[in-house]
């Protein structure tokens, strides 16, 4: 096993990752400075929020949801390792 090839799928993997985490971010960004509140309509609709608790989504971070995120890391790096050392192999080949 290539030992650069192997740290080179690991940062490759987390570029990935964190890349996706901020485009989330810039996109929620984005949204947040393009909306405009809809004044007409809010007096009837006070009703059905004031009666409203909860908003949004929850998210636990039990053992499942770990053990699915390393997976997800793991595969994601694995996958990146395979096709690399393939084309590295078919490379020298030619």
């Amino acid at each position: 096993m290539n030992k650069r090839l192997v740290m080179e799928s690991v940062l490759v993997t987390l570029l990935f990752i964190i890349g996706f985490a901020a485009w989330n971010v810039v996109q929620g960004m984005i949204m947040t400075m393009n909306y405009v509140p809809d004044l007409t309509n809010t007096a009837s609709s006070v009703n059905p929020l004031q009666s409203k608790v909860a908003f949004g989504t929850m998210v636990r971070w039990d053992s499942t949801s770990m053990i699915m995120a390393v997976a997800g890391f793991v595969l994601l790096a694995a996958a990146y390792y395979g096709l690399r050392s393939g084309m590295q192999r078919w490379t020298q080949r030619s």
